[in-house]
């Protein structure tokens, strides 16, 4: 009795394991998805924060402009940075049903890359 109950655990696994592995390349193709996105800045190298400003084409202000024009709310954080290759401006805000909501945008020409509800 004990060899069928093996038996039978035996296939319940090895027939149940396609159903529960990820595969590697789901992961890479969500890396994919995110690398796909394509500022007009694509810096070389590995600049220093302090020479990210010199970069950007446009200001502080015209970014936080866009952001606010996309997403209603109070900015709690915002950042200038180099994400997957693209030089953008970071925005973390909360909007009026008290969520954060992340506006990514272009430091090159002051377009609207993403809007990311955390």
């Amino acid at each position: 009795m004990t060899h069928k109950i093996r038996s039978f655990l035996f296939c319940a696994v090895w027939l149940g394991l396609p159903f529960f592995y990820v595969s590697p390349a789901a992961g890479a193709k969500e890396k994919e998805a995110e690398s796909t996105v394509k500022a007009s800045i694509r810096p070389t190298g590995k600049p220093k924060k302090t020479e990210l400003p010199a970069l950007a084409k446009i200001s502080f202000e015209d970014a936080l402009s866009a952001a606010r024009a996309a997403v209603s709310g109070a900015v709690i954080k915002a950042e200038l940075e180099i994400e997957n290759g693209n030089l953008m401006y970071s925005f973390d805000m909360v909007n009026a049903e008290k969520k954060v909501v992340e506006v990514e945008i272009d430091a090159g020409n002051g377009k609207v890359l993403a809007v990311d509800k955390d």
